[in-house]
């Protein structure tokens, strides 16, 4: 089996922050079950902008309810 490589949405540069609906909407859409996300844990390289604790619990929920498989990168 070939693996994928699928890229999402994280970082908005007019706001130099976060794309959250990007990115949830990308972690619905451009994923299947079983896939691997990879996702840093603090300071996201190379953006420096993380999610909020509220933001992670619906990232988790939707990682969860998709049956995806979450990689966390903890570098720092």
């Amino acid at each position: 089996m070939e693996a994928k490589h699928q890229l999402y949405r994280y970082y908005d540069p007019k706001s130099k922050g976060l794309d959250f609906e990007g990115l949830m909407a990308d972690l619905e859409h451009k994923t299947s079950s079983g896939d691997m996300v990879l996702l840093h844990t603090c300071a996201h390289n190379p953006t420096g902008c993380d999610p909020s604790l509220e933001q992670w619990v619906q990232i988790r929920d939707l990682i969860e309810r998709k049956g995806l498989i979450a990689f966390f990168d903890n570098a720092y």
